[in-house]
């Protein structure tokens, strides 16, 4: 990583679009910083077991080794990435996980996109989190969930544990977490069920048991005045910067324009808007290598090349010459960008 990523910046800027009500901008940041710290913790691991298989030999060994030395290399690399220590990233980390949980649970269309599994073992990951607070809550994360990366990203987080076991665990915590300042979880969790139709599961009433008196909210329960206003404080010294301004670019261009309209003109888009734009054109999702993004061109391009297209009627010729001239300007954007 060639420089810092301010994750508390980033949160912040998070944190005052979730008590705005707009779930989904929140959302996509608090992701990106939750993907961030998995991928520091998954670099390490990854690091870690290819040093000791190689060259440690002995199965209790090569555990010590992995345990003991985790937490020192961790703690150079969340300096490193994020210019935090250990308890500073988890802090990070637990309020950006809940705030990602949140997200979840009151805007409907995050929480059907998203499977309930890979729900309940975010909601897991929290409580290890809160419940592990201390110099060992990475080793205690890795008992949970696994990242998994392919070409070098992380493409997932994989749970390490059956979904009935995830949810014995979770009723466990649910009663640990009752005592703590953590207690709200509990009840964003009820809503996150209630929202998605799982109110009647032996999970929901048990964990509602737990909880005591609890009532359905489709949105999120706002902070006092008070903590309105200090959040907007403390966000005012971060709204020029410039990861959240390239979010607030796209909601007003998106609110604007289709992304497929001719009216789109790259001689006044933002960069964030062409980087939208032309991944659209060449259908790109997520986070890709620069094989792939030509791999995909390639693809598409060959689709609409005048020897597939020249049978056809005079319409689909000036469609497939117009998709054409699409994904050539689309991957000139690209190969001028990423150097390909």
């Amino acid at each position: 990583m060639n420089s810092k990523t301010n994750i508390i910046k980033l949160r912040t800027a998070a944190d005052y679009l979730f008590e705005k009500g707009k779930y989904e901008d929140a959302f996509y940041i608090y992701n990106e910083i939750y993907n961030k710290i998995w991928a520091a913790i998954g670099s390490v691991q990854n690091n870690i077991n290819s040093f000791s298989q190689t060259f440690i030999t002995s199965y209790k060994s090569n555990y010590e080794f992995r345990t003991q030395f985790l937490n020192h290399a961790m703690e150079t690399t969340f300096k490193k990435w994020f210019d935090l220590d250990l308890d500073q990233t988890l802090n990070e980390f637990m309020f950006t996980t809940s705030g990602h949980l949140q997200c979840i649970s009151y805007a409907p269309e995050i929480n059907y996109s998203i499977s309930n599994e890979t729900v309940l073992n975010e909601y897991l990951i929290l409580h290890t989190l809160i419940l592990e607070i201390g110099n060992d809550w990475i080793n205690a994360l890795l008992k949970i969930a696994t990242p998994v990366f392919e070409d070098q990203i992380l493409k997932k987080i994989r749970p390490n544990n059956k979904l009935e076991t995830v949810k014995k665990m979770i009723i466990e915590n649910a009663e640990k977490i009752k005592n703590t300042d953590w207690y709200k979880v509990n009840v964003f969790f009820l809503d996150y069920l209630f929202n998605t139709g799982d109110n009647s599961s032996e999970l929901f009433t048990t964990v509602q048991k737990i909880v005591g008196f609890y009532y359905h909210q489709k949105s999120h329960r706002r902070y006092t005045e008070t903590n309105e206003k200090d959040a907007k404080k403390k966000y005012t010294s971060y709204e020029s910067y410039e990861r959240y301004e390239k979010y607030e670019r796209y909601e007003k261009y998106e609110k604007q324009t289709n992304i497929f309209e001719d009216d789109f003109d790259p001689t006044t888009a933002t960069e964030f808007e062409k980087a939208k734009y032309y991944g659209k054109i060449l259908g790109l999702s997520g986070k890709v290598t620069k094989s792939q993004i030509r791999k995909k061109y390639l693809e598409l391009i060959a689709k609409y090349h005048p020897d597939r297209v020249s049978d056809l009627g005079e319409e689909l010729k000036i469609l497939a010459e117009k998709k054409t001239k699409q994904l050539n300007a689309a991957y000139e954007w690209m190969k001028k960008k990423y150097n390909l």
